[in-house]
């Protein structure tokens, strides 16, 4: 079952109230993609599952999320029996998915958006900004129609658009996508940035 902004809530409480219960170790996730989205009300789409980018340390370190740790891959087992969601509905991949998360600006994560799920559970959730630049990365660097679709509900401005490409080109090498700029900035109707980024 996808998750709803309903039943993503449910979900995420759940999490929290069996990992109190266990009381072994405490979490704190930084969760990107569309459970963010959702999760902010920016989007109303379900979405298949929480991507989680990266796990922060108490004293605000982050570190790469997958292999999830096995206290937290059993809980979340649980919550999947319990309401009946995907096998792989809390999902450590998506720092795969980024190469380097030292890459990110600073600015990065520091503009999140962090809620308490109970004493063992704490979720930062990427905010709009952050977004973009995910979104712009993840448009250039593989072929999935929602990333799109995500960029045009973020609905970046020129600026932001130009700041998210550039960062993206500077940092980013080997993007398997780089051709499919000119069609990104102009699906989101910046096309005259265009020129900016030829040559």
């Amino acid at each position: 079952m996808d998750l709803s902004q309903q039943t993503l809530e449910e979900a995420l409480g759940l999490l929290g109230n069996l990992l109190a219960n266990r009381k072994e170790a405490g979490f704190w996730l930084v969760v990107c993609g569309g459970s963010a989205l959702l999760a902010q009300e920016i989007i109303s789409r379900s979405t298949e599952d929480v991507d989680i980018l990266a796990m922060r340390d108490w004293d605000g370190g982050v570190d790469p999320a997958f292999p999830l740790p096995d206290a937290l891959k059993v809980a979340a087992a649980q919550v999947a029996d319990e309401l009946r969601l995907g096998g792989n509905w809390l999902n450590g991949a998506a720092s795969l998915h980024f190469p380097d998360l030292r890459l990110l600006p600073a600015s990065f994560w520091q503009d999140l958006e962090t809620r308490d799920y109970g004493h063992y559970l704490k979720i930062s959730f990427v905010n709009r900004s952050g977004q973009i630049q995910l979104k712009t990365y993840a448009a250039l660097n593989r072929a999935k129609p929602r990333d799109l679709d995500d960029l045009r509900v973020l609905s970046p401005t020129s600026a932001e658009t130009e700041t998210a490409v550039r960062w993206v080109l500077e940092h980013i090498q080997g993007l398997s996508h780089r051709d499919k700029l000119a069609d990104l900035l102009t699906h989101l109707g910046h096309d005259h940035l265009v020129p900016t980024f030829q040559g």
